[in-house]
C-alpha cells in the first residue's frame, strides 16, 4: 500500500507543471519541508532523548521554514519565467537591503538548525537509532544546499528580475 501511495504521489507531481507559479514555493521544497516537518514530529514523540532532541529540532525548523517560504523561495518561483525571457508581470520586489537582511537572519536560524540536527544525530547514534540519524543527516545536507544553493540563487533570480524590470 505504501509503495502505491509514493508512485502515485510522484505520477501526479509530473502531471502538474514542473515549475512553480511565480509567487509561490516550489512545490519540491515545500513538500521536503513539509515531509521533514512531519518526521521530526513523529520522532519528537518517542521518549528520551531521541524524542527530545527532535522536539527541540522541530520548534526550530516550523518558524524558519515558514520564513524561507515568505520570502526566498517564491522569488524561486520566477526562475523558469526569467530564464526564458517570457513576458510576465512582475511583482513589486522588497528592497534588496531588506531581502539580504532576512536572508542573512535565515543563515543565522540555519546555524541553529543544524547545530538542533547534529544534536539529534549524535542522540539517535548513541541511542542505536540509525533511521533518525539517517533522517537528521539528510537534513543537514538540505539546510546545506540552502545556504550554499538556493539563497544564492533566489538573490540571483531577484537581480534577474529587477534588471528586467528596469529595461523596459
Amino acid at each position: 500500500m505504501k509503495k502505491t501511495l509514493i508512485v502515485a504521489a510522484a505520477l501526479s507531481a509530473f502531471a502538474i507543471p514542473t515549475h512553480a507559479a511565480p509567487n509561490e514555493t516550489p512545490y519540491a521544497l515545500s513538500a521536503v519541508h513539509a515531509d521533514f516537518q512531519a518526521e521530526l514530529e513523529r520522532t519528537a514523540r518517542l521518549p528520551g532523548e531521541v524524542g527530545a532532541a527532535a522536539g527541540v529540532t522541530a520548534d526550530l525548523m516550523a518558524p524558519h521554514n515558514a520564513a524561507q517560504e515568505r520570502l526566498v523561495l517564491p522569488l524561486l518561483g520566477w526562475a523558469d519565467t526569467v530564464a526564458s525571457g517570457r513576458e510576465a508581470k512582475m511583482p513589486d520586489l522588497p528592497d534588496r537591503t531588506r531581502i539580504e537582511a532576512e536572508l542573512s537572519q535565515l543563515y543565522d536560524r540555519d546555524v541553529d538548525l543544524v547545530t538542533a540536527l547534529v544534536e539529534l544525530y549524535a542522540a539517535a547514534d548513541e541511542a542505536g537509532d540509525a533511521e533518525t540519524a539517517r533522517l537528521a543527516e539528510r537534513m543537514i545536507w538540505h539546510q546545506t544546499s540552502d545556504v550554499e544553493v538556493l539563497y544564492p540563487a533566489a538573490l540571483f533570480v531577484e537581480a534577474a528580475m529587477r534588471s528586467a524590470t528596469t529595461d523596459d
